[in-house]
């Protein structure tokens, strides 16, 4: 298949491997970064495999406007897909895979469907984790990588859905449809800024956390999503509400979260996204404040509590 894929930070890049090793005919459009991709190939470290990959995709640093492609994927932070925005309505493809934490999808989406109401938009999330150090990626991920996909308020095509998983060879990466990517934006929120609000208290030092640290943080989840249920949104993936509302399920969340904080896993999946993904951290913090000022309901004093470790402004990180 012939695939377009905008960004080459540490989750673009394991896709773009990943992509590669299926056998795809793979471009990567990368402004910034397209020499060193050029002259050195894209690097990929994948540290709980403990081997390192070296692919060599087609690499511009301008949008195609003269090739057809079966899929597009734009591996971005939310606050970054805005800037692309006229790229994509000029891109020839079929489908187009936003993926990545993106709380103004509803903007995007309505921005480029105006323009191109035949496209096949759909949005997604990778989870796997990692940081750049210099030309290598540093990828942090299970032997599957999931990779949700829905359309903004509905499922998908199955069409689209099986399209999507050929692209990838189903024994790296399992395509796992979501109904409603807007509601699991929102869920993904509960989960992620918790833990990170209380990475910036220890300056990124997770072995600091203590128990009762953890606790907080499974209580502020547990807050957003009755939040987020009292105001109409489904929990996304469903059921995962249940890993803080007591019981097995419960105790085993705090479990993997306290192993998380005494080993390199907790470095890898939180505190080093917290301290290179700090834009975007800001940048989702801000805007499911502003959410939430748009849709009033129950309190979460645990969260508003948590909530202050957050910096406001880059310069105020530490960790």
């Amino acid at each position: 298949m012939k695939i377009i894929v905008f960004g080459s930070g540490a989750l673009g890049s394991l896709m773009i491997h990943f992509l590669c090793k299926a056998g795809n005919d793979v471009t990567v459009v990368a402004r910034s970064t397209a020499d060193e991709l050029r002259r050195n190939g894209l690097i990929v470290k994948h540290y709980l495999q403990r081997k390192t990959s070296i692919d060599h995709p087609t690499i511009l640093e301008s949008v195609p406007t003269d090739e057809h492609f079966d899929i597009a994927f734009s591996v971005m932070q939310g606050q970054q897909q805005k800037e692309l925005l006229e790229a994509f309505k000029k891109l020839d493809t079929n489908i187009l895979v936003l993926v990545g934490n993106n709380l103004e999808a509803d903007f995007c989406q309505n921005s480029i469907l105006e323009k191109r109401p035949d496209l096949h938009l759909l949005f997604g999330f990778q989870n796997s984790a990692g940081h750049r150090e210099g030309a290598k990626t540093i990828a942090a991920r299970l032997p599957v990588t999931k990779l949700f996909v829905g359309g903004l308020h509905n499922a998908a095509s199955e069409t689209d859905l099986v399209a999507i998983q050929k692209a990838f060879n189903p024994k790296d990466v399992k395509i796992t449809p979501v109904d409603n990517m807007y509601a699991y934006y929102l869920c993904h929120v509960a989960e992620v800024m918790p833990y990170g609000y209380m990475c910036y208290k220890v300056d990124g030092n997770l072995k600091k956390l203590q128990r009762r640290d953890i606790k907080t943080i499974m209580q502020a989840t547990k807050e957003c999503f009755a939040y987020l249920k009292s105001t109409g949104i489904e929990v996304m993936p469903k059921g995962e509400d249940k890993f803080y509302n007591g019981g097995i399920k419960t105790y085993a969340m705090f479990l993997l979260y306290r192993i998380m904080s005494k080993t390199i896993l907790g470095q890898l999946m939180v505190a080093d996204h917290c301290k290179n993904g700090i834009k975007e951290m800001i940048y989702i913090h801000k805007k499911f404040e502003e959410w939430r000022l748009q849709h009033k309901s129950i309190p979460m004093p645990t969260w508003d509590k948590i909530s202050q470790y957050m910096p406001t402004d880059i310069d105020d990180i530490h960790c």
